[in-house]
């Protein structure tokens, strides 16, 4: 098993016993560059930046990653650029892959998109695997002049378009919602046909939309406790799709991001039962692991519990998780007949 980390760009995370938030973090507390360095130096597979345009000072939109449906972000919340970031990443790093976590599709115009990530991948000499939703923000979707009731439909066209702009030495585009002719998006990306793309969603739909557009799904473990087997619907799903289809499975990727904390023996969180998510010693975090990989997952992007909102703070937990979790996690073999995550 492979494990990533979710970048700080929009803050620390932090949680009570029901719900995820995200601090708003100062500039100088979020130092990606650096971020990204140590995840490398540390054994990360992979560091994944998350997406928004702006943010809503009032919001009712409900956060799909709490199940109260409580807004994450404060509203004044500091939040840098993915694109940006990752491509100042790319040219200081060597190994570790960048994704994004992940790119709201219907926010910008599929062609600004697919050039954009098509450049991370060029300059990251092809590290870049591609993390799409459909969103979940309407007031954001109001403020970009976008309708948040055609979303779904305008990312499975977005999807379709990325692939045609990074593979076809002409790209055209038919749809309802884009339409163009004989352009060119040249240079292509490195990664050969295309970089991966997975799309993250824990719905049918969204199960749906990665068998018949992706190369992997990417559902979340961001509640408390999570149960591992809690996504096997979907798998199911995508099994009946795919054979419909006649797609491979063994070229299809199954990860998820979750919650984590590495702590000592002696913290209250390492002798709570249940433990929350990937939280506690390195043996009891690789136990969850374990279960995880059990239900499928490949790679688990963590999202490091950081309460103090600290850059200290979160270096130590990915130092740490490099000594205790990452060299025994690739001993992990996940089961399935999923592709691993590479």
């Amino acid at each position: 098993m492979e494990i990533g980390i979710y970048a700080n760009t929009h803050g620390q995370g932090y949680r009570d016993d029901t719900d995820m938030f995200l601090s708003h973090t100062p500039f100088e507390e979020m130092r990606p560059v650096r971020t990204a360095q140590l995840a490398e130096k540390h054994g990360f597979h992979s560091v994944w930046y998350p997406d928004h345009v702006c943010m809503p000072i009032q919001s009712g939109s409900a956060h799909t990653a709490n199940v109260s449906g409580k807004r994450a972000y404060q509203p004044h919340h500091n939040m840098l650029d993915m694109a940006v970031v990752m491509g100042a990443a790319a040219a200081c790093t060597s190994r570790i892959k960048l994704g994004t976590s992940v790119l709201i599709a219907p926010y910008r115009h599929p062609l600004s998109d697919a050039r954009q990530f098509a450049t991370v991948d060029l300059l990251s000499q092809g590290r870049l695997m591609l993390g799409v939703g459909s969103g979940w923000m309407q007031e954001e979707f109001a403020a970009c002049g976008q309708d948040y009731q055609v979303r779904n439909a305008q990312t499975d066209e977005c999807l379709q378009i990325y692939k045609r702009s990074w593979t076809e030495e002409k790209v055209e585009f038919d749809g309802k919602y884009y339409k163009f002719e004989d352009v060119s998006m040249d240079p292509k990306p490195v990664q050969k046909p295309h970089p991966p793309i997975v799309f993250g969603g824990n719905t049918p739909a969204g199960a749906r939309r990665a068998i018949r557009h992706c190369d992997g799904l990417y559902p979340l473990f961001l509640d408390t406790h999570c149960e591992p087997d809690r996504f096997q619907p979907l798998q199911e799903l995508i099994r009946s799709e795919a054979d419909t289809l006649g797609r491979d499975l063994t070229q299809f990727r199954m990860m998820a991001a979750a919650s984590a904390r590495i702590t000592d023996a002696s913290d209250p969180q390492s002798q709570e039962s249940p433990r929350p998510t990937c939280t506690g010693t390195g043996e009891q975090i690789l136990e969850h692991l374990q279960a995880l990989a059990d239900a499928g997952f490949s790679m688990i992007v963590c999202m490091m519990m950081c309460p103090s909102g600290s850059l200290a703070e979160q270096e130590e937990q990915i130092q740490r998780f490099g000594e205790e979790v990452i060299p025994q996690a690739k001993g992990i073999a996940p089961k399935g007949e999923w592709k691993l995550v590479d």
